[in-house]
């Protein structure tokens, strides 16, 4: 250690030369001292670290990872399989069936066909499927809504209606509600 003993025992004897060695070693010691606490905390930290990385379930961690993967895809192919389920539900409804037994029927022709729906929601094959079942059986559909048989009863004039109906309304103006 430098101090002012030690400076007089080589010498040094000069109090400014002596005051000024002693304050520079005594700074440089301060910043050794501090520069050692922070790599130690720095060392303390690293060890933490280590430690914990060794104590972990890197095992666990991957099984886990692994399950929450399969939800993840479970759940994806779900939502999928519910909007195709919706825009072939939205699909057959637009075809006019007459009940619901005829519209499932519909339903697992397409499904049993793996038939999907392209990039502008256009159902493909999904138009030969219709147009076979319309040929083999058709009475699964309902009459055309546009097609009227007779006037309606209930007063009002519809807007869909057949020349005839719209001929007799026209030639019976005071008719209409």
């Amino acid at each position: 250690m430098i101090d002012k003993e030690f400076l007089n025992g080589i010498g040094i004897t000069d109090e400014a030369a002596v005051k000024q060695i002693t304050e520079a070693y005594a700074a440089d010691i301060k910043a050794e001292q501090d520069t050692f606490a922070t790599v130690k905390t720095q060392l303390d930290e690293a060890n933490k670290t280590i430690k914990s990385y060794k104590d972990m379930d890197v095992d666990g961690i991957k099984k886990s990872a692994e399950d929450w993967q399969q939800k993840y895809e479970k759940l994806e192919a779900q939502q999928k399989e519910k909007e195709y389920s919706d825009k072939l539900d939205k699909f057959i409804k637009e075809q006019g069936m007459k009940n619901s037994v005829y519209a499932e029927y519909l339903k697992g022709k397409i499904t049993e066909q793996k038939l999907q729906f392209d990039d502008k929601g256009v159902l493909a094959g999904g138009d030969a499927v219709v147009k076979a079942l319309r040929e083999s059986c058709p009475d699964a559909f309902a009459a055309d809504p546009t097609e009227r048989a007779a006037a309606p009863t209930s007063g009002r004039v519809l807007q869909t209606m057949s020349g005839v109906e719209a001929k007799f309304y026209e030639m019976n103006p005071g008719l209409r509600k």
